[in-house]
């Protein structure tokens, strides 16, 4: 909630510096963040390059700011690249008291 004031009162540098000195500064989470308040002040090249750090976690906000700068084929492939597979649960018993976790 910090941030949003920083980058109001101090400006979006101040406010992207703090974010990343944050102990959960690299976190695919906090690049969201800090996209965004580039892309705010209209540094969308800048957001661009901060997602894409990371690897398909922020995959609809990176397409919206190509989308922006009218990269569109760049968006939709990063939209059609397949997501991260989730393997699937399986145990003996479907109405077993124990997590599948």
């Amino acid at each position: 909630m910090r941030l949003p004031l920083i980058a109001a009162c101090s400006g979006v540098d101040e406010a992207v510096e703090r974010a990343r000195a944050h102990p959960e500064g690299t976190t695919w989470y906090a690049a969201e963040h800090i996209a965004r308040f580039l892309a705010d002040a209209g540094r969308t090249e800048e957001a661009i390059a901060v997602l894409q750090q990371h690897d398909r976690s922020n995959s609809h906000d990176l397409a919206g700011y190509l989308i922006d700068l009218g990269r569109i084929a760049e968006a939709l492939a990063i939209l059609q690249q397949p997501g991260p597979h989730t393997p699937a649960v399986s145990t003996t018993d479907p109405w077993s008291e124990d997590p599948a976790f």
